[in-house]
């Protein structure tokens, strides 16, 4: 893993589309900002092949990283007190349907800091299903994480430790690194039995399987049904690691106390999407906003059902156009589009009768039923184009989902990671104000009055447009390359 660089200025510069610098202008000169960077957790590139040694870290010869599968259940509130009663950071594997049932549990793990990974929706032997299976499953668990805590997951870890080529191939393309484990304390033999026999069992299995480790990787299980062996086990293998200087790190190779990042300090991800419920018809010209009401769900009068950003470009729409008079509408689980004589022209199904549309704050749709997301427009507002704004709690995200550009209530734009922490931000001071993208090319912030506050200072740029890479930059980029950015 590469360490986040700290930086404590924003570097605003301008290169042609070969890297080369551009003359420097009234319109195009570098300027200074304020900026700060603390360490980020937004989702490193994924490492290639299989892991499981845990990360190095400065300062530390030797490393551990426990990890939790199979959770979240009946035991995970008593790990995560262990863990904070030690000061200890882990890794947490949870599977979908798991997080469906205990949403609080999971968000309560992302508050604390503690790094939420992928171990597939239903826990199938990865190597016995097909490519597009193993998509879902893993796709499953970064769907229902983002809706419950505005993270996603990093780091993939394959049930039972099963992989192929394709698990590695589709790990790899979610922009995941897939990890197996070094020292496997067997704790799910206990099978819910809280003895001392297996507390001591467990015990002696992380400790014999750490000797000659100096980067285990510890594999622990928090089941759906209660672990007390587990749980009594665990203060005793922490003051086993500590005892013999090990640092605690989680798989992207953070230590420190849980809390440290997206603790206390950092406001908690509050979801917010628009249900339409099952049963509801959109006629033509009806429209429904995101709960941000940054976008916007209409009927067209020409047939086609889509979703937009307001006063901006289409995300997704059916294709449907050209079919005046049609409506939307959920019925048992599927969501279509009908013609006025009665036919579907196009439809997408929810696998239930208690299907719902949500209408998500980052610009795509989900058709959700019971536990699962049946359907996604897996599209999102990752760029701003000339004439376009934010307002307060309206946010643009990069294609990978990890990191995002947002305006704050007070005014400011602030640029933050899949976990809240800060890479940037612009200091400005417009409550009910909003930023926009001037068609000039100048990015500004005014008050609700209108007065400028803070500007990029890059006007003479018409037709650039402001990115979010997954890399976590902010870039305004034209036909001449790059005018403006953060590094």
């Amino acid at each position: 893993m590469v360490s986040p660089k700290v930086r404590g200025s924003l570097l605003v510069f301008a290169v042609t589309a070969l890297g080369l610098a551009a003359p420097a202008t009234a319109e195009s000169r570098a300027v200074e900002v304020p900026m700060r960077v603390l360490a980020s957790t937004s989702c490193p590139p994924a490492t290639a092949g299989v892991l499981n040694a845990a990360p190095l870290v400065a300062g530390s010869r030797r490393t551990v990283a426990l990890t939790f599968d199979d959770g979240p259940g009946r035991s995970t509130q008593s790990i995560i007190n262990v863990l904070r009663t030690f000061h200890v950071r882990a890794t947490f594997f949870n599977i979908g349907w798991d997080v469906s049932d205990h949403p609080s549990l999971v968000r309560e793990e992302a508050a604390d800091g503690f790094l939420l990974g992928d171990h597939t929706n239903s826990h199938p032997d990865m190597t016995d299903l097909s490519r597009a299976a193993q998509a879902d499953e893993i796709a499953q668990v970064g769907i229902l994480q983002r809706r419950l805590t505005g993270t996603v997951p990093c780091v993939f870890r394959p049930p039972y430790g099963d992989y192929d080529a394709t698990t590695l191939s589709v790990a790899h393309r979610d922009g995941l690194s897939l990890w197996t484990w070094s020292d496997n304390s067997n704790d799910w033999e206990a099978r819910g039995s809280g003895s001392s026999h297996w507390i001591h069992e467990i015990e002696r299995s992380v400790i014999d399987g750490s000797i000659g480790e100096d980067h285990p990787v510890v594999l622990l299980h928090d089941q759906l049904m209660a672990t007390p062996a587990t749980v009594a086990a665990l203060p005793d293998i922490l003051r086993f690691f500590k005892e013999r200087g090990y640092a605690f790190v989680d798989l992207l190779g953070r230590t420190g106390p849980p809390g440290e990042c997206g603790g206390p300090s950092a406001p908690r991800f509050v979801p917010t999407y628009t249900v339409l419920p099952n049963g509801i018809v959109m006629s033509s010209g009806a429209v429904r906003f995101s709960a941000n009401r940054q976008f916007v769900l209409t009927m067209r009068s020409d047939g086609q059902f889509a979703y937009a950003e307001v006063g901006g470009p289409t995300l997704w729409s059916s294709p449907t156009r050209g079919s005046p008079g049609a409506t939307a509408q959920i019925d048992h689980g599927i969501l279509r589009v009908v013609g006025t004589d009665g036919q579907t022209l196009w439809s997408a199904s929810g696998g239930g009768p208690d299907a719902h549309l949500d209408l998500e704050s980052d610009g795509s749709l989900a058709l959700v039923s019971g536990a699962n997301v049946r359907w996604i427009s897996r599209r999102v507002l990752s760029a701003l184009r000339p004439g376009t704004s934010l307002s307060p709690g309206w946010y643009v995200s990069s294609p990978n989902l990890r990191c995002r550009l947002t305006m704050t209530n007070t005014g400011a734009l602030r640029l933050v990671t899949a976990d809240h922490q800060t890479l940037w931000w612009n200091d400005a001071r417009a409550p009910g104000g909003r930023s926009i993208l001037e068609r000039s090319g100048d990015l500004v912030t005014v008050t609700a009055s209108g007065t400028v506050v803070w500007s990029s200072d890059t006007s003479g740029h018409a037709h650039d447009i402001l990115a979010v890479t997954s890399e976590g930059t902010l870039r305004l980029v034209g036909a001449s390359g790059v005018a403006w950015a953060t590094q």
